[in-house]
């Protein structure tokens, strides 16, 4: 079944009435998310600072996806698409406009454009860089993936300065795509952020099973402090001292810190380190 948004990314390239070289998609559906009252949805693709400019990683899987079921046709440098789908009026009103508006432009006056109006997503580009990338000073940041798309959770850490990604999770397997960990360390790598899993410092699955209620919860984050954490005191001192020296965010799946055990660790990387503790959260 075709999503919602590739829907709209099928009917971007059928307005455009000519095939488009692979960039002036992603930068037209960059505009769409960006500029336009409907976004193109709620679960629209999002972006991160790339080679190029804004690009989204999610967007290239799925239109190779939709190459492959033969709604868009591909050659080495563009796509094209001539079947209309059903979207919304509002969303084929921002379509429409998009097409009309950049369609006769030529692709260094689209990314002129695109790079002018939000020069946050040039700080990792090869062509022209109008923003520094930040980095953060040290301090024990953590970050939870829950909801988001990878594009938009890597965005997160690159704006929030960070160069290493903690992967904290026992287990870090992920049905969503970009958060398992051989795709996770990929991508985090290809924007510029060291990745490292600590699989000793997360929670077993068998322990985390039933955790339906706040109080089990609690109870489960109590023995992993009272039992997990001093068993592995090397491992956090080892990572203590690594975290004053780079900008680095623990990351597990929970949007909340309270929810996940990430936040104890932190309260325990703090306590050696004299750092503050920041949780870059979904309102961050």
């Amino acid at each position: 079944m075709m999503l919602n948004r590739q829907r709209i990314l099928v009917e971007l390239l059928r307005s455009a009435g000519r095939p488009l070289r692979r960039i002036e998609l992603v930068k037209w559906a960059f505009v769409l998310r960006h500029e336009t009252p409907s976004g193109g949805g709620n679960a629209f693709y999002e972006f991160l600072p790339f080679k190029q400019g804004p690009y989204s990683f999610n967007l290239k899987r799925e239109i190779d996806s939709l190459v492959r079921s033969g709604s868009v046709t591909a050659d080495d440098t563009h796509w094209a698409a001539q079947e209309k789908f059903s979207i919304s009026d509002r969303e084929a009103r921002d379509v429409a406009k998009i097409a009309a508006r950049f369609r006769e432009l030529e692709t260094d006056a689209l990314l002129k454009y695109v790079y002018t109006q939000h020069p946050e997503y040039t700080v990792n580009s090869e062509l022209e860089r109008r923003a520094e990338r930040p980095f953060a000073e040290p301090a024990i940041f953590t970050a939870g993936y829950e909801g988001l798309q990878v594009d938009a959770f890597l965005n997160r850490l690159i704006q929030a300065g960070m160069r290493r990604l903690v992967d904290v999770r026992h287990n870090p397997i992920a049905r969503r795509y970009g958060f398992h960990k051989s795709t996770l360390s990929d991508l985090s790598a290809r924007v510029g952020i060291e990745y490292l899993h600590i699989p000793e410092l997360g929670i077993p699955s068998v322990d985390r099973a039933g955790l339906d209620v706040t109080v089990t919860r609690s109870d489960l984050f109590a023995r992993y402090e009272r039992d997990r954490l001093p068993e592995q005191e090397s491992t956090v001192a080892s990572l203590a001292e690594s975290m004053r020296g780079k900008s680095s965010v623990l990351v597990c799946m929970e949007a909340a810190p309270c929810e996940c055990h990430r936040s104890r660790l932190a309260e325990r990387l703090a306590d050696r380190t004299g750092l503050p503790v920041i949780h870059l959260d979904h309102s961050s």
